[in-house]
């Protein structure tokens, strides 16, 4: 038995991970519901959702390692019973498959936002969860169903990874905000832009899933993911409109009235930003990578201004 499958594969982070996979020349299975244009040809695409449990046990046969990557994030507004159905109930159908294919190991790929606000900065594995909104009451449920394979038998690694970075990234506020930078625009930031937000980038966390699928210390644990370096927010975008020549000021918005335009804009699907990415906006946003660095030996190798310097360049080489 040998082979990566990766669920979610055509998404930001899945088209890293299998470009990765592809080039160690590992043999790659890619679950998805669409096959991206532009596809390695040699990787093996399976059309499929991962709410079809048989289609999902399928795709597992003959895999030695599964990334779940696949997910439904809050920007896309599903109602709740979607995003269960995605987010929890696609977990146990990949752990189920991964099982019955005797799979040597599940890496899934959770999220940072379990913690909410964080209570202590850098904010550390063992910190209580406290989700703000669905989707991340969705990853601490399926958090548990992984733990609960563990006890089974199945070797399953944890990723939990702040905001994710990158060339190709589409994530409307920041893709918004580099918009800005390249327009000479003003920059607004909610609150008083003394706040670090720390990011990650993409290759980081595709390391960060390699080494996780490998190392017998991965197995049942969660791991912090994240940039080691994380200036304040305003700082950050004074970096790289520095770095690319932009003209492009910062300008702050009370807090009060980023929650007041939300609150309006939000029913008509104009809001910027989710009800919970606003609390997370202007709090203290840093993860202690620690145990990651300890256990798995690795390390982040893009700084925060950098990861942003590197989606901008992608979008605008010049």
């Amino acid at each position: 038995m040998s082979g990566h499958l990766v669920t979610g594969a055509a998404g930001f982070l899945g088209r890293y991970l299998v470009r990765a996979l592809w080039a160690r020349g590992e043999r790659v299975r890619a679950l998805d519901l669409r096959r991206p244009d532009d596809a390695e040809a040699d990787v093996e695409w399976v059309i499929a959702d991962v709410r079809d449990a048989d289609a999902v046990r399928r795709a597992c046969a003959g895999m030695e390692v599964v990334h779940h990557l696949a997910a439904l994030i809050p920007q896309r507004r599903a109602d709740r019973a979607t995003m269960q159905a995605v987010n929890v109930e696609g977990t146990r159908h990949v752990l189920e498959g991964a099982r019955a294919a005797r799979a040597r190991r599940v890496v899934f790929l959770s999220s940072a936002e379990v913690y909410g606000v964080p209570k202590v900065v850098p904010c550390p594995e063992d910190a209580p969860f406290a989700p703000l909104g669905e989707y991340a009451h969705n990853k601490i449920a399926a958090e548990a169903l992984c733990m609960e394979a563990v006890a089974q038998g199945l070797e399953v690694a944890i990723l939990r990874p702040p905001t994710i970075v990158g060339p190709g990234l589409d994530e409307p506020f920041l893709v918004g905000l580099l918009q800005s930078i390249h327009d000479g625009q003003p920059v607004m930031l909610i609150g008083k832009g003394q706040n670090r937000f720390q990011f990650v980038h993409a290759d980081d966390v595709v390391d960060a899933c390699l080494r996780a699928a490998e190392h017998p210390a991965a197995v049942g644990r969660a791991f912090n993911i994240g940039a080691a370096d994380v200036p304040p927010i305003r700082e950050l975008v004074e970096q790289v409109v520095a770095r690319v020549g932009s003209a492009s000021t910062v300008r702050l918005i009370p807090e009060w009235l980023a929650r007041l335009a939300v609150g309006l804009l939000r029913p008509f699907g104009k809001a910027p930003l989710e009800p919970e990415h606003l609390e997370i906006a202007v709090a203290d946003y840093v993860f202690d990578i620690t145990r990651a660095q300890q256990m798995l030996g690795w390390e982040p190798r893009w700084s925060v201004a950098d990861a942003m310097v590197d989606t901008y360049r992608a979008r605008w080489p010049g």
